[in-house]
């Protein structure tokens, strides 16, 4: 039996992979108490146990025996998905069926003696994997626009910007894992370098983002919400819009009354509570009667409140302060329902109101 290697001789690259495994591991070590980052969890241990086995096999010391990293590529894509659908609709799967996404890695362990063959299937499983986590995040931000006042501040645009990096990332690995037995080791060993140090960093930050951040992965704190069944009640179509103006009407009549939209989280759950009505009739009868969402109808009306407060001739009035009196709750989400209803940035329309004022 071949014996290990006693004296290895260290790359930059294993230093490297020594050192993303110990981060993995400090991670998994943070984020093990909560069920709200057992996703994330998943997705660290998948990278130890894969940097463990590429410098087991890259120093020499099982290549000989079996080769194991190709079947990894069957298991990011579901482990990034698993991620997004549990950070986006507090959704993690059960252990069976937790199995049956990572069964294709089990199934392909027998074919790793043909390692291109195992990574191609990687490479298509992959992608169908993060196009998959892309849709899931688009239908939460409808959703969330959909049932939530304060849908902008739920927003999970740095998940997006991560996803695409990972597009990015996966598409050109996944040609260097394929050129493999063509390419010059010298420059092969370059690349992967460079795309291991970019992993580091995208798995730090995820660390980061959990132990720093917490409240960015609340998405589960709404995940009731965004589960709703948000389609239009049956009713006949020649009714339809009669019915609908006639809710909407109502509707708004007592939201503007009671100043409801003044409720920084407000949100469907919240109307059907005050009005007695279905939340998806609620839905149903804001996107009929105001041809909009939840999210723009509400702070709609809190630019109108704020409109109608805001005195041009008072001295050092902070519009920030009204803004969030008529239910904003972050100075970003102002400044965008402000323009997108005006046209005009806040500034622009307090000075727009000044200079039309008669002297």
């Amino acid at each position: 039996m071949r014996q290990p290697p006693l004296n290895m001789h260290l790359e930059p690259a294993n230093l490297l992979q020594i050192l993303f495994l110990f981060l993995t591991l400090f991670g998994l070590l943070l984020v093990r108490r909560a069920s709200r980052f057992s996703s994330l969890g998943l997705l660290l241990c998948l990278q130890a146990v894969l940097m463990l086995f590429n410098f087991l096999e890259e120093t020499g010391i099982t290549r000989d025996y079996y080769l194991l990293t190709p079947v990894f590529t069957l298991g990011f894509g579901p482990a990034i998905y698993l991620f997004v659908r549990h950070l986006t609709f507090g959704e993690f799967p059960p252990y069976p069926s937790l199995a049956l996404h990572f069964l294709p890695m089990v199934l392909a362990l027998p074919f790793t003696y043909w390692p291109q063959l195992v990574i191609a299937l990687g490479s298509v499983s992959q992608a169908c994997y993060l196009a998959a986590a892309v849709l899931l995040v688009r239908r939460y931000h409808r959703a969330a626009y959909a049932s939530r006042s304060d849908a902008p501040q739920l927003r999970l645009d740095w998940l997006t910007v991560l996803l695409g990096v990972f597009v990015v990332m996966m598409l050109q690995d996944l040609l260097r894992l394929n050129l493999q037995p063509y390419a010059p080791l010298a420059w092969l060993q370059g690349w992967y370098f460079f795309n291991t140090t970019i992993y580091f960093v995208l798995t730090a930050y995820l660390i980061l983002k959990a132990v720093h951040q917490p409240e960015l992965y609340e998405g589960l704190a709404v995940a009731r919400e965004l589960r709703l069944d948000l389609s239009s009640p049956t009713a006949d179509a020649s009714r339809v819009d009669t019915e609908a103006a006639v809710i909407f009407a109502q509707l708004d009549e007592q939201i503007r009354s009671q100043a409801l939209f003044k409720q920084p989280r407000l949100g469907l759950r919240d109307l059907a509570s005050v009005t007695g009505l279905q939340e998806k009739t609620i839905s149903w009868a804001i996107n009929q009667g105001a041809g909009k969402n939840l999210s723009d109808y509400i702070n709609g009306l809190r630019v109108e409140a704020f409109c109608q407060a805001l005195d041009p001739q008072a001295p050092n009035a902070n519009m920030l302060d009204l803004a969030m009196a008529v239910g904003f709750g972050a100075k970003s989400t102002f400044n965008s329902a402000f323009k997108k209803e005006t046209g005009l940035t806040p500034s622009q329309y307090l000075q727009r109101q000044n200079t039309s004022k008669p002297a």
